[in-house]
C-alpha cells in the first residue's frame, strides 16, 4: 500500500495547475472529477488519495497538457 503524502498531493496539483485545458481524474466506477474546478479538485484528491487500488486514471484535454502530467508521472516513479 503507497501512503499519499502532503508533498504527494501538493506535486498533483502544481502539474494539473500547469495544465491549460481540463484534467479528468477517472475512477474504476467511472466517476469523472475535472481536476481544474475547485469542487470537484476537492472530492477528486479526497477520492485519489484514498484509492488505495491505484485504479484511478488521468486522461487530458491536450497534447501538451498529456506531457505535463507525463512528466509528474515519471518524476512520481523516480
Amino acid at each position: 500500500m503507497t501512503t499519499r503524502t502532503q508533498n504527494d498531493v501538493r506535486n498533483f496539483n502544481e502539474a494539473i495547475n500547469k495544465c491549460r485545458m481540463p484534467v479528468f481524474l477517472v475512477s474504476s466506477d467511472g466517476t469523472r472529477y475535472n481536476m481544474k474546478s475547485a469542487d470537484q479538485n476537492v472530492a477528486g484528491m479526497d477520492r485519489w488519495i484514498r484509492d488505495f487500488s491505484h485504479q484511478m486514471e488521468i486522461f487530458t484535454c491536450d497534447l501538451e497538457d498529456e506531457m505535463i502530467m507525463m512528466r509528474y508521472l515519471l518524476n512520481r516513479a523516480a
